[in-house]
């Protein structure tokens, strides 16, 4: 199952919509739109640990095999850069 699917599967459960989801995690509707669509195929940590905390289950539940989010890179400038 990807990703997308596993989260508009815990999305369903809940009985949220993406905006009640992004409301609650404080991400972009478009973005769960995006990853449940297959169009985004990565997601931010952050943002992972933020929809997984909003669904009220543990990141592993929400990713899978945990490969489809991303760490910032220790060498990159961080975002307030």
């Amino acid at each position: 199952m990807t990703v997308g699917e596993c989260l508009r599967q815990l999305r369903d459960m809940k009985h949220l919509s993406q905006d009640e989801l992004g409301q609650r995690a404080n991400v972009p509707p478009s973005v769960i739109a995006d990853v449940e669509r297959g169009r985004q195929a990565t997601m931010p940590l952050e943002t992972a640990q933020r929809l997984a905390e909003a669904l009220a289950v543990t990141l592993d539940s929400l990713m899978g095999s945990g490969e489809a989010f991303r760490t910032p890179d220790p060498g990159s400038p961080g975002p307030d850069a």
